[in-house]
């Protein structure tokens, strides 16, 4: 399959790319690096990255730096919004845009987080945006045409191996879930990469 990293430089970028690229082909996608260069809060560049990449198969995007992390009492309004473009609308415009380039029976995968469920003091501005992305997820795949699926993979903090316990995972771990939502026939699924914390109900 052809398959789009959008973020591919970063930590849990690259180990998706290791995870896949022996059995696929990997565009690599980032905003000053990688095969092809788009700003995703940019419609025209993601346009305009769709168009240079031609058809493809999957996108997947673990994208980084995507939301603001401060006290409650210090949040602006344009903290919300920085986050609501990144985390929120700017993956949804790779489906939007992305959903006219990509194959019959192709797939989206996106990137949420465990804050949505294990909130602390610094990230109001984040947490919410993750609830919000993983309903989308599950509202929108039922909607989509020609066998295409959308599922999103919700980590917690990325650590390095060795470092593993209750509440953090590796890249290498939840690399993983990434290549079970490319390569099995599943949709509108939330696949929780949450180091062995429990599921708090919806």
């Amino acid at each position: 399959m052809k398959i789009i990293i959008v973020g591919a430089s970063g930590k849990l970028g690259k180990e998706v790319d290791k995870a896949l690229s022996g059995n696929h082909e990997i565009i690599r996608v980032g905003a000053h690096s990688g095969d092809v260069q788009c700003d995703y809060t940019n419609p025209q560049s993601v346009l305009g990255m769709f168009e240079k990449i031609g058809k493809f198969d999957s996108l997947i995007s673990v994208a980084g730096g995507d939301s603001a992390f401060k006290p409650f009492e210090t949040l602006e309004d344009d903290d919300y919004r920085f986050g609501y473009e990144r985390k929120f609308l700017g993956q949804i415009r790779l489906l939007k845009i992305g959903q006219n380039f990509i194959r019959d029976n192709g797939s989206f995968i996106f990137t949420s987080g465990f804050l949505s469920h294990y909130p602390n003091p610094a990230s109001i501005a984040t947490g919410p945006l993750n609830s919000a992305l993983d309903t989308f997820v599950k509202n929108t795949a039922p909607l989509l045409p020609r066998g295409i699926r959308v599922n999103v993979v919700s980590p917690a903090p990325i650590v390095e191996p060795g470092q593993e316990s209750k509440g953090v995972v590796t890249a290498v771990k939840t690399a993983k879930l990434y290549v079970e939502a490319v390569e099995e026939n599943i949709t509108g699924q939330v696949l929780r990469a949450w180091g062995g914390l429990p599921v708090v109900p919806e």
